[in-house]
């Protein structure tokens, strides 16, 4: 279920005041230049600020966040599908800077780089509001191909210095746990059902976990889970008992005991308090 999606192969500016909160998902790739102020974020459950003159990458294996926003934020944006990328993605044969990507998906820029990024966004947005069928696909999917060009062979050597120094057999584990999160957490809810599917123990997802995060498998879980239930109680008007069936609960009181004991507050409550903030705003 979507959270905050933008729509496939659209541009513009937003200023994240209703994001607070959300995840930003995409079944393809959203790229985010700051344009001004400063906003908190998590990304794989680890927490980045995203300030002026940073470009984000989100692709569709980044769980994203954002936590809080400063007064004056803003950020200029492209949003492509998963088909429109496709050509491009199999282009790029830097395996390491995929890796990179899914872990740091905020870059800094220099203000050389900001610039041409920004540059690049303005063909961006000429394309996709000036163009359409053959020579429009053709175009988006250059683009993104030198822009990922560009980003390998500026952020080449840090690339390779991080990828080295870091990536081990808990790199990978953890690189697909989330990829495994994003698509279970709704219905399993075991830690021995990802350790499964990852072919280690459960002890051994719990040392990964800690290590890398902080926190046990089942709190990442857990959290994964509160965020589709928060997902469904601010985008839809589902009833209680229907979101504790879509999240495979055995009924409604179990949801709610579990919601109340996470947030503090019934589904209810975090649902009407969701609305008003967002009218005021």
């Amino acid at each position: 279920m979507n959270t905050l999606t933008y729509q496939n192969e659209s541009c513009g500016i937003t200023d994240w005041k209703k994001s607070i909160g959300r995840v930003i998902r995409t079944d393809g790739c959203v790229f985010l230049l700051c344009t001004g102020g400063r906003s908190t974020v998590s990304a794989n459950m680890q927490k980045m600020v995203f300030c002026k003159n940073d470009l984000a990458v989100l692709t569709s294996d980044v769980y994203f966040s954002v936590s809080e926003v400063s007064a004056g934020f803003s950020a200029r944006y492209v949003a492509l599908s998963e088909p429109m990328l496709e050509a491009a993605y199999y282009r790029i044969t830097s395996v390491s800077l995929w890796d990179y990507l899914h872990h740091v998906p905020i870059l800094r820029l220099s203000p050389e780089q900001c610039s041409l990024v920004s540059g690049w966004l303005e063909q961006m947005e000429w394309i996709l509001t000036h163009l359409d069928g053959h020579d429009r696909s053709v175009l988006l999917n250059n683009n993104v191909y030198n822009l990922f060009i560009a980003i390998d062979a500026e952020l080449g050597k840090a690339v390779e210095t991080k990828i080295h120094a870091h990536k081990d057999r808990a790199w990978d584990i953890t690189t697909r746990l989330w990829s495994l999160l994003t698509k279970h957490a709704f219905r399993e809810r075991s830690v021995s059902f990802y350790a499964k599917a990852l072919n280690i123990t459960p002890d051994y997802l719990n040392k990964v976990c800690r290590r890398a995060y902080g926190m046990s498998p089942k709190t990442l879980i857990e959290q994964q889970l509160l965020v589709e239930m928060k997902s469904y109680l601010i985008d839809t008007r589902l009833s209680v008992s229907e979101i504790a069936d879509r999240l495979n609960f055995e009924d409604a009181s179990y949801l709610c005991r579990f919601f109340r004991r996470k947030t503090g507050c019934s589904p209810l409550e975090f649902r009407n308090g969701s609305a008003f903030r967002e009218t005021a705003e």
